[in-house]
């Protein structure tokens, strides 16, 4: 186990800031929520939080945060002042405060940013703005400090901490006039909506802290934090972790990972708590660790490796430096780790070499195996089969050593499980994914590429998903022809009120297991919002028109229940993708007098939105009438291709 740590420390690439983080960005501003360089440009510090400085001292040193500049990659660190608890600053202010003012001196030595916290979940109006005003006079004329004024408000209303911090403010605008002040928030910094009903106001250079621990803190806080931070409420991740509230418990890596990638999004500097190696899970340190740095691999704990890896990930500026990129619905459990989930889910990464592994899993409730697309420099090369049982290293061979695009696609659907990526052995080159336009195409079995590919299999032979490629389906086809980004959200025998066999009664329909990523009803995970597609294509129904197997008896179909699901399912979308153009699909499994109907009800959804001008449009295509040539009278891949050549000139209209 030694020699593999080992040789995981020795591995991992450091990106070296330089010797001077400060020198480099300057003098700290806020430009709307942004906060910004000397220049005016965007930055985001990120960095670690000293545990409390009454209870880990040894670790409040220069030599310490050299490490943690060199080693870690941070920009900042958080000294943090513990306020009341037993032997801290209310009852030794002179030993506390030495030990602060060495972690501050060093962070100026290193170049380094330096919050200076006054870790309280009390308010003491006196002391602090004693403290701020002894801070400021002696620290304000340098660039590196940023004062945190208030920790975690527990009880506290906002006005009352509203009122603490106007205070505090004016005593360090006094000697400060400019370096960013951060302010916390009721109920642990949790309450960023009350900030946003009643801010501070005349104070430049205010920023309001959020605090998340991943385990215990959702979704429901990002979208708290993204209704303030639209409002125009700047906010600063200034202590998160990725496990419970309490400091312990188990860690939530995919949770943390989604936290991670919404502070990317949002430019959002943060601070991951804490340097320390007391025995909890949030301690970064163990015991065995030197009070000096020069800390081993061994000397970390798990969240200490895991945010040192996540630091390797930003440059000096904080900008983030991408190296795996995932797209459709995907589970990421860390920024090189994921499970591909729906159909057409992927990673792209750059890398070298004529030989390439790649280690894969593939994931259910029982031992199955899935099916990869592979495409390398552009190149379609084909599926490969991702075996039941632990995960494997596939090897890709591609015509030369030098740099190369790989591309791995899941090619089955979500109900065949899961595809477990993980990128850590990859020597992946940095690279900037293309900014393209999106296409979200929701559907059932034809937008999966169910029965489309027999290159490995002919009908009939194998598993069922034996000839799934979701790869060569008509969406993704059509998405690479017009240059786009795409995502699938569309399952086998799914309809927008029924199902191929089943009512809704009997099994969850498409509209119900949409908001799921997993696309299932467990209610496992949330489908985030962040992919804000340009398209999305709506291909639903022939499932509901479908007379089933015709052995279970068939209601007949239900026209109100189909327009009805329709237009509450568009609703939902609109609201969750307010600027995006909808367009509604007919089938190519659907011919003659269904036909017809089809159309007809779908220009009745269309109509109920006609006087709509919050939100683009209803549009409607139509397939040509085809009979479909692949499995289970599923169009095959020559047949994905004609769909998409239809499809292309009408969806180009829209992404100009």
């Amino acid at each position: 186990m030694k020699k593999i740590l080992a040789f995981i420390f020795l591995s991992i690439c450091i990106i070296s800031f330089g010797k001077n983080p400060v020198k480099e960005i300057g003098n700290l501003q806020l430009i709307g929520t942004q906060l910004s360089d000397s220049k005016g440009k965007p930055v985001r510090l990120v960095g670690t939080s000293f545990g409390w400085n009454n209870w880990h001292p040894r670790f409040y040193n220069q030599k310490n945060i050299h490490w943690l500049k060199e080693d870690w990659n941070v920009n900042i660190v958080r000294a943090s002042l513990g306020i009341e608890p037993e032997g801290a600053y209310l009852q030794k202010p002179t030993e506390n405060l030495k030990t602060l003012e060495s972690a501050i001196d060093g962070a100026i030595k290193e170049g380094v940013y330096v919050i200076i916290d006054w870790h309280a979940h009390k308010i003491h109006p006196k002391e602090a703005k004693d403290f701020f005003d002894k801070m400021s006079k002696k620290y304000g004329k340098y660039p590196n400090v940023v004062y945190e004024v208030f920790n975690e408000p527990e009880k506290q209303s906002w006005e009352e901490v509203k009122s603490y911090a106007e205070d505090v403010i004016k005593t360090i605008r006094k000697n400060d006039p400019d370096n960013i002040i951060l302010v916390g928030c009721p109920e642990w910094d949790q309450r960023i909506d009350l900030v946003q009903k009643n801010p501070i106001k005349g104070v430049k250079n205010l920023m309001y802290t959020v605090h998340f621990y991943a385990g215990t803190h959702g979704k429901w806080l990002r979208d708290r934090t993204d209704e303030a931070l639209n409002a125009g409420i700047p906010v600063f991740i200034s202590e998160s972790a990725g496990m419970e509230a309490t400091g312990d418990g188990k860690f939530d890596y995919p949770e943390w990972q989604k936290y991670y990638d919404w502070m990317i999004k949002r430019n959002l500097s943060w601070i991951t708590w804490s340097v320390s190696d007391k025995k909890e899970t949030c301690s970064m340190l163990l015991p065995t660790a030197s009070s000096e740095g020069n800390w081993k691999l061994l000397d970390l704990t798990e969240s200490g490796i895991k945010t040192r890896d996540y630091l390797h990930q930003f440059d000096s500026r904080g900008q983030y430096i991408n190296k795996f990129n995932f797209g459709g619905r995907v589970e990421k459990n860390f920024y090189n780790k994921a499970l591909l989930i729906g159909p057409g889910s992927y990673v792209e990464f750059e890398t070298e070499g004529k030989t390439i592994e790649v280690n894969l899993k593939s994931v259910d409730t029982y031992s199955h195996h899935n099916w990869i697309s592979i495409e390398i420099d552009g190149k379609y090369i084909g599926r490969i089969k991702i075996d039941a049982g632990d995960a494997k290293n596939y090897k890709l061979e591609t015509s030369s050593p030098v740099k190369h695009h790989i591309k791995l696609t899941k090619a089955t659907e979500a109900s065949n499980g899961y595809i477990e990526f993980d990128g850590s052995n990859i020597n992946a080159i940095p690279f900037t994914p293309k900014s393209t336009k999106k296409i979200e195409f929701i559907g059932d079995s034809i937008t999966c590429g169910m029965g489309n590919d027999e290159s490995v299999l002919p009908c009939g032979q194998g598993e069922w998903y034996d000839q799934h490629n979701a790869y060569l389906a008509y969406g993704p086809v059509s998405a690479r022809a017009l240059g786009a980004d795409y995502l699938l959200s569309s399952v086998s025998g799914y309809g927008m009120y029924r199902n191929w066999n089943t009512e809704k009664s009997e099994e969850t329909i498409l509209p119900d297991v949409y908001n799921n990523l997993f696309l299932n009803g467990n209610g496992k995970a949330d489908f985030d919002n962040f992919y804000q597609p340009d398209l999305v294509s709506i291909c639903l129904g022939t499932n509901d028109f479908s007379d089933g197997d015709g052995k279970k008896a068939r209601l007949p179909f239900d026209k109100d229940k189909y327009i009805g699901n329709y237009i509450e399912f568009i609703k939902m979308i609109q609201k969750r993708y307010p600027k995006t153009q909808i367009i509604l699909l007919n089938s190519p499994m659907v011919n003659g007098e269904k036909n017809k109907q089809f159309i007809s009800y779908l220009n009745q959804v269309k109509d109920f939105f006609k006087n709509d001008t919050k939100h683009p449009p209803i549009e409607i295509f139509e397939f040509k009438e085809m009979t479909p040539k692949g499995c289970g009278y599923h169009p095959n891949i020559n047949d994905d291709k004609i769909m998409a050549d239809q499809l292309i000139p009408f969806y180009q209209k829209f992404l100009k």
